[in-house]
């Protein structure tokens, strides 16, 4: 699952848990498809031409101009106004690739900075990031997204028994700014009621980045899982579909409600296009610095974002770090694929790896 964006925004879904994806797609509208899917979001309708405006009429010349053997002179179209550029967050310092090779004194580990949505454009990878792939003898992901829950496992996680439901588990103004962006994004509000917080926030963001061009299908890790199981490889995971299901689910009511109410803020602000921008932009040429500005950004004027970040984001590290090391002592090359922004800041995966003596150098 790779929720660890979703406590922020829209951005969240671009390196949210592996299994957040997999709850949005089994509790989307009906009309979305099954399994580990984004959420299908209607496209919206094209827009309708305007009226064709009837001819001008001829300007009607001073007598002393007039010429009966020239056709009337009409005025030339007035041109569109050229439209502002576009702001994106962050300007890139880096031309590097997101992978890191960590040595210890009897194995090499690499460590990628994944995104969970993506386009076709993204393949293949950077051929640095290819290569610590195929030179790996496993690869190693948060969770395999193919081995989801089963339904009877995944329902009391991700939504409440009826005749429960989410409008009684959040305030009435903040189920109205929902109600507001689902509709904008084409998502019945009775599809919604069932889920918990968590899960609508995944939806809604997941949902817009679809609207954007972005595919959860073609996300990151699953191109990384199907290129290790064509060539042979074993597919192992840091954690587990259930245990970062279990972790989302059993946040507290305050910090639902505000994962939920973030995720709503970042796309009444109108910026989620540009926000992405920079933040896709930072993975591309391995930018750590810009990821960590685009962030900050996303934060400004969120709730309680530190008490998410502990419980989503660096609260989940110690115990990847145990098996990181655990790979590190042994003899075979692991290629480990986390989301990006486990990897960054002083608390992140990188500086607790050199902290504790191995070698790190980007490539």
């Amino acid at each position: 699952m790779n929720f660890q964006l979703l406590v922020r925004s829209a951005l969240v879904a671009l390196t949210l848990p592996l299994s957040m994806q997999g709850a949005v797609a089994a509790s989307a509208p009906s009309s979305t498809a099954p399994a580990v899917r984004a959420p299908e979001v209607a496209a919206p309708a094209a827009p309708t031409a305007p009226p064709k405006p009837a001819a001008p009429a001829a300007l009607k010349p001073s007598d002393a101009d007039y010429d009966p053997t020239q056709p009337a002179v009409t005025p030339a179209p007035a041109l569109p106004p050229t439209p502002p550029p576009r702001k994106v967050i962050g300007k890139p310092t880096n031309t590097r690739s997101f992978v890191w090779e960590v040595k210890s004194p009897t194995n090499t580990v690499y460590l990628f900075g994944t995104i969970h949505v993506g386009k076709r454009a993204f393949y293949p990878l950077p051929e640095p990031v290819e290569a610590a792939l195929d030179s790996a003898a496993r690869l190693v992901v948060e969770a395999d997204i193919e081995k989801p829950l089963a339904a009877a496992q995944m329902a009391p996680l991700i939504g409440y028994p009826p005749p429960d439901s989410l409008d009684k588990h959040i305030p009435k103004a903040l189920f109205e700014r929902m109600q507001a962006q689902l509709t904008r994004l084409k998502i019945p509000v009775e599809a919604v009621k069932p889920m918990k917080p968590f899960v609508v926030g995944g939806l809604l963001s997941l949902s817009e980045f679809s609207r954007l061009g972005y595919d959860m299908n073609l996300g990151v890790d699953a191109y990384l899982i199907t290129r290790a199981r064509e060539a042979g490889k074993p597919v192992m995971e840091l954690e587990s579909t259930e245990a970062q299901m279990k972790l989302m689910s059993g946040m507290s009511a305050d910090l639902q409600e505000a994962f939920l109410e973030n995720a709503i803020a970042t796309l009444e602000s109108g910026n989620t296009a540009d926000q992405v921008t920079g933040m896709v932009n930072a993975w591309q040429v391995g930018d750590t610095a810009l990821m960590q500005d685009v962030v900050q950004s996303v934060n400004k004027g969120m709730r309680l974002t530190c008490a998410l970040d502990e419980v989503l984001l660096h609260g989940r590290h110690e115990a990847m770090l145990k098996k990181i090391e655990g790979y590190l002592a042994g003899k075979e090359s692991h290629f480990v694929a986390v989301g990006s922004l486990h990897l960054v800041g002083p608390r992140g995966l990188l500086q607790s790896l050199k902290a504790r003596g191995y070698e790190i150098n980007q490539k």
